[in-house]
């Protein structure tokens, strides 16, 4: 599996609101584009403004779930309301509880 974590943070004038609806519709379309990817969003709870995702991703599917409507869609609406970001981190498991 492919993981990674993608950062960023807000700017002043861009609406919390509008940013989790969109999360919600991009994470139905990962969930729908295959059944192994999981995908996760955090906010932090010391500083609003700040998200994190965390992605778990079937390699050879990757390609398609980038290339999907969706995918572009949020990729471009997010990078329109961020101060810093998105800043993406890709990692390797190590241990797990699972």
């Amino acid at each position: 599996m492919k993981i990674v974590r993608i950062d960023y943070t807000l700017r002043d004038d861009a609406s919390i609101d509008a940013l989790k609806a969109a999360i919600a519709t991009f994470v139905a379309g990962i969930r729908a584009h295959h059944p192994s990817h999981e995908y996760t969003s955090f906010q932090s709870t010391a500083s609003p403004r700040r998200f994190t995702h965390l992605g778990k991703f079937e390699p050879s599917r990757l390609p398609d779930l980038q290339a999907q409507p969706f995918f572009g869609q949020f990729s471009a609406f997010l990078k329109a309301q961020c101060a810093s970001g998105p800043d993406a981190t890709w990692l390797e498991e190590i241990a797990t509880t699972r």
